[in-house]
């Protein structure tokens, strides 16, 4: 069985199942066979070895954003293949490794793995804080932004936070390193000062490196004057 996801975020259930076997026991031998008996051929270990048995299945959640991915199941000779390209579409592979279709909705999906889809990890998350030209102040739309964004990470139980500045290609390289880790710093400061703790943040400033818009040297892009905020 192999699965291929482009971009897309799935879970995946797997239900398991094991093989029985039962042995008898050395006593219970020794009392139907009174004389040793030794086989003419010895036993290879494959031979007494249980066959897998498969039971697994694959369910394909839509993004938060509503929009769906996709991917491919196949079983486990390679022989079928199902893809699964709408929300909360499914495929059972079952002991005879073989693809099974299954469909189910938000309702159904919630009720049979509701226990699996509130153990998933947050996903990733990524803002933008745009700020006023050579300078570590916000945006008056920006400044309006943080209280959403706080918002944001404090609803994630014990966040990782990475905080990273940007500059337009205005001057120096070591005059916007500086700018760009101030504009980072202040933003850190502000997401303290509203209550997330400070150990949480990673603070960094990226200069001029790494424009958002690409420019020749020299001008001034607002777009690129910003701070990355990714939270996971």
């Amino acid at each position: 069985m192999r699965f291929h996801a482009p971009a897309i975020i799935t879970a995946s259930l797997i239900l398991g199942a094991c093989a029985q076997s039962t042995e008898r026991t050395s006593e219970s031998i020794a009392s139907a066979r009174p004389q040793p008996v030794v086989a003419s051929q010895p036993i290879e270990p494959e031979a007494v070895q249980p066959v897998p048995v498969h039971n697994d299945m694959i369910v394909l959640l839509p993004k938060p954003n509503g929009q769906i991915g996709g991917v491919i199941v196949r079983g486990v000779d390679g022989g079928d293949e199902l893809l699964l390209k709408t929300a909360y579409a499914g495929a059972h592979i079952d002991g005879s490794g073989k693809v099974q279709s299954l469909t189910y909705d938000a309702e159904s999906a919630k009720q049979e793995f509701g226990t699996v889809i509130t153990a998933l990890p947050s996903r990733p998350a990524t803002f933008t804080l745009y700020f006023l030209e050579a300078k570590d102040e916000l945006t008056p739309e920006s400044e309006s932004e943080v209280a959403r964004i706080f918002a944001e990470l404090q609803s994630r139980p014990d966040p990782e936070i990475w905080v990273i500045g940007h500059t337009d290609a205005v001057g120096t390289v070591q005059y916007n390193d500086q700018l760009s880790l101030q504009r980072a710093e202040r933003v850190r400061d502000d997401l303290v000062s509203r209550g997330i703790p400070a150990d949480s943040i990673d603070v960094s400033g990226r200069g001029k490196r790494e424009p958002l818009v690409p420019t020749s040297e020299g001008i001034s892009e607002a777009k690129n004057r910003r701070v990355e905020i990714s939270v996971r």
